[in-house]
């Protein structure tokens, strides 16, 4: 029963890709779909060479299929369906009990709202149910799936919009409520039920933007994050057909930023991002900070270039507290400035949880061609603090040095009309004496996509 579900809910996804892309201009009825193909390569997960599963290759197909009824111009109901599967060409099944080499993941709604304008005659908005939230350029709220890579990266949510156009502002305000795995309503349509994050969280936001200051953006914000352990027995850890470990979180992180991002004349640019954060993780008193900044200069020739140098501090966890001093990434836990790093990171957080860090960045953007962009990036690396206070930290970290190492990245992107665009990028990390001495071989990451848009 559930193989017949699977088939007919993958032959109604794919029947719906032949669909229009939108319905007459006055309907109110309109509909879209995508179809990602990525091919993936990465050399030495984890570090270490001799790991049997060090190396992987695989490729990901996701497919989306969306539409919306807006019977007023007030009203909206919006809904997203969503199916990814996998393909593993290593590592092998027998070095990687538990991998699963092909691998069809859940059916799933990613996207169910209900979005209300114009509430009462005012200037508010209302968005309720399964969204995307993206805040300023995503460092700590974008993500609220992590575990499934980027397959999704929704948050079940109630979020306010207040627009102040005397004081050129606007208000958010955000309730979320995300359950650790695909099991509640919206469930799963196939049945699979998969870890999504690897506790239950509850939060609230209040984030405010500003347009009239600064020539730009300047954000304030305050975060509530409430983390429940997820003690469900028999828990999925599971990215897509690959169980590895990735311990729980409980207790609750409040969090207070500001962020400007502004235009200079001559070409220059700034943006620059603080938060500090207090509260309990874990068990342990919290209190750290973060910091994350770009200054840009665009050159004026051909390629319309753009030359920019980064700068970003995540605070470590001091060995000799009792305190917890690491900054939490809250939702902001997804490839920002590197695809590999998201694979290294477990060697002492969580997939994708960056913390205790200094990064010192240097890169340029050119538009090489009219459909095609070039970036190339390169990162050195450090840590905040030489901490092995836990078992994988111990294991995988030397506890002398502080260099992670030198990251360079380069990525090429292309977009030849509205159904057709793709990229590929390639990572290197030449890791540093910060990592064990068995955890010091280089690393790449290679990727091919296609996106075909209907």
């Amino acid at each position: 029963m559930k193989a017949t579900r699977t088939a007919l809910c993958l032959g109604t996804l794919g029947a719906a890709l032949a669909l229009p892309a939108a319905a007459t201009s006055d309907s109110p009825l309109s509909w879209g779909a995508d179809l990602r193909l990525r091919q993936i390569m990465i050399d030495n997960v984890g570090l270490n060479d001799d790991a049997a599963t060090a190396d992987r290759t695989f490729q990901r197909y996701r497919a989306r299929l969306w539409g919306s009824y807006a019977p007023t111009e007030n009203l909206t109901l919006s809904s997203r369906l969503v199916w990814e599967g996998r393909h593993y060409q290593s590592p092998q099944r027998s070095d990687w009990p538990g991998l699963e080499t092909w691998y069809s993941g859940g059916i799933l709604f990613d996207q169910l709202t209900l979005e209300a304008k114009n509430l009462g005659g005012l200037p508010l908005s209302l968005k309720l149910g399964r969204q995307d939230i993206i805040l300023g350029h995503g460092w700590l709220v974008l993500d609220g799936t992590p575990i499934d890579g980027s397959r999704t990266i929704y948050f079940d949510a109630a979020r306010a919009t207040y627009e102040l156009s005397a004081l050129d502002t606007r208000l958010d305000l955000i309730y979320l409520d995300q359950s650790a795995d695909t099991g509640r309503f919206p469930q799963s349509l196939n049945d699979n039920v998969e870890d999504v994050t690897e506790q239950h969280e509850t939060g609230a936001i209040l984030y405010a933007r500003n347009k009239g200051l600064i020539p730009g953006d300047l954000d304030a914000y305050v975060i509530y994050k409430h983390n429940r352990a997820n003690t469900t027995p028999g828990n999925l850890r599971i990215n897509n057909g690959a169980p590895f470990p990735s311990p729980t979180d409980s207790g609750d992180i409040y969090t207070v930023g500001l962020r400007a991002d502004t235009k200079f004349g001559g070409g220059w640019g700034l943006r620059a991002e603080g938060a500090y954060q207090w509260g309990t993780r874990n068990e342990r008193d919290l209190d750290a900070l973060g910091f994350n900044s770009r200054l840009s200069y665009q050159l004026k020739d051909r390629f319309k270039s753009t030359l920019h140098a980064d700068y970003e501090f995540l605070s470590g966890d001091d060995p000799d507290s009792a305190d917890d001093q690491a900054f939490d990434p809250l939702w902001g836990r997804w490839p920002q400035w590197s695809e590999l790093m998201v694979y290294q990171w477990p060697l002492e957080s969580r997939v994708a949880e960056a913390t205790n860090l200094h990064r010192f960045n240097l890169g340029w953007i050119a538009q090489i061609h009219p459909t095609t962009q070039l970036t190339i990036d390169y990162h050195a690396l450090w840590a905040d603090e030489q901490n092995t206070r836990t078992a994988a930290q111990l294991a995988n970290l030397s506890g002398e040095g502080d260099f992670r190492g030198h990251l360079f990245t380069a990525w090429l992107k292309t977009k030849l009309n509205r159904h057709l665009s793709g990229h590929l990028v390639a990572e290197y990390l030449a890791p540093g004496d910060y990592y064990a001495e068995h955890r010091r071989d280089d690393s790449f990451f290679v990727r091919a996509e296609l996106n075909l848009a209907w």
